[in-house]
């Protein structure tokens, strides 16, 4: 779902492979921004790590350099609706609704409908070309619903009308 697909020359072999599907939040206290993405991984046990990206051209890039600190919601299956809403352009608290999130540690809003989460203060950023790759430790993370299964970024790109027309949340909000 990056803006640079197109030019990517690894992106077919990119595709093939199962990438589950993060809702990526990060504040500074006075603007939020939203992203989904795969580019997530566990990168150490002790302490307990988290690696994420954050494409430079969206707004979250500046926002979690300022705050040092994100969010990462494991989107549910049952959670689709929700994220055509959000690649509608429902992409602020108000918008998707308030009462679709919950705070933790860092006050990075969270889904409270998905699978899991992970909160994260910045350990470290990587500036990395087109991405800032940012390192967090986890404060907090928990199963939120058990009986729930991902809902992947190959299940969103496969189905009928894939994702087509989404809009790339670029720009991130103020808070209120």
């Amino acid at each position: 779902m990056d803006t640079k697909s197109k030019i990517d020359p690894v992106e077919e072999v990119y595709n093939k492979r199962l990438r589950g599907g993060f809702f990526i939040s990060t504040t500074d206290g006075k603007r939020t921004h939203f992203h989904n993405g795969c580019w997530v991984t566990q990168c150490s046990h002790e302490p307990p790590q988290m690696l994420v990206c954050f494409p430079k051209e969206m707004e979250g890039a500046e926002i979690v350099k300022r705050g040092r600190k994100f969010a990462l919601s494991m989107t549910a299956e049952d959670q689709e609706e929700l994220m055509d809403r959000f690649f509608k352009g429902n992409q602020d608290i108000e918008s998707m609704g308030e009462d679709e999130f919950i705070y933790k540690e860092t006050g990075c809003p969270i889904l409270k409908h998905s699978q899991a989460y992970f909160d994260c203060e910045v350990d470290q950023m990587i500036d990395n070309r087109d991405f800032l790759i940012v390192i967090g430790n986890v404060l907090s993370s928990e199963i939120l619903n058990p009986d729930k299964r991902s809902l992947t970024v190959n299940h969103l790109m496969e189905r009928e009308g894939g994702v087509e027309g989404a809009i790339v949340p670029l720009v991130g909000f103020d808070n209120k």
